[in-house]
């Protein structure tokens, strides 16, 4: 685990980079927003722990709500106090730790986010016999070459895909790609069956896995890879 730290005091710094240090958590120190900024493009941090100060830690939240491009936890360290919880969470935190003398409550609340975050990410990507798809943007990855789908269209990939060499009912289907299980789902369903073939099958396969996505007569389809003939 990596985090990356930006302090005011440095007598608050060494105390909380004692604590995670002593966790066998890695830390990063920067000197400032700027600094942290560049550190945070040029690294994957799993988490950021910034300062709790009133005229700094507002312009820290919005500096890093602007230039991240990736979700990362943010954790602000003080002395608490609801002033201090309140403006935090009004920036952007995600939460408060407050420093003790033993920073259990700094490094439990990393932890936690952390674990969280991974928890999140994970459930935004589904990597299946070398096809990834990612939610965030919709688009199906193998070997190099993407297919980008619409919403719905992602929705029954990911169903499918999650659940390859099974058939998945219609009613399954309809609840995941339209939120309700229902007959009337049907027509649309294979509609956008048809849509993904399609698109499926006009990604490059030289080489590659073939995707086929199989009927099964009055109860749903059935995702099934094979490797592609040239």
């Amino acid at each position: 685990m990596k985090i990356a730290t930006l302090f005011g005091s440095s007598t608050t710094e060494m105390a909380a980079v004692t604590a995670l240090s002593a966790e066998r958590i890695e830390v990063a120190r920067f000197k400032s927003i700027g600094a942290l900024i560049s550190g945070l493009r040029a690294t994957p941090f799993q988490a950021a722990v910034l300062e709790d100060s009133r005229d700094e830690l507002p312009n820290w939240l919005a500096m890093l709500q602007l230039h991240c491009t990736t979700p990362l936890p943010k954790i602000v360290v003080g002395t608490g106090g609801a002033a201090g919880v309140s403006r935090a969470l009004y920036n952007g935190a995600d939460d408060y730790a407050v420093l003790d003398d033993r920073a259990d409550d700094l490094v439990a609340r990393v932890r936690a986010h952390v674990q969280l975050q991974h928890r999140a990410d994970e459930e935004t990507q589904l990597r299946v016999d070398g096809f990834a798809l990612d939610a965030e943007t919709q688009v199906l990855r193998h070997d190099g070459e993407e297919v980008r789908l619409t919403s719905r269209e992602f929705s029954l990939a990911w169903a499918l895909f999650a659940n390859r060499g099974k058939v998945v009912s219609v009613n399954a289907l309809s609840a995941h790609v339209w939120g309700r299980a229902s007959d009337i789902c049907k027509r649309s369903i294979e509609q956008h069956v048809y849509k993904l073939r399609r698109k499926l099958g006009a990604a490059p396969v030289e080489g590659a896995r073939r995707v086929r996505i199989h009927a099964v007569y009055g109860v749903g389809y059935r995702l099934e890879l094979g490797t592609a003939q040239g």
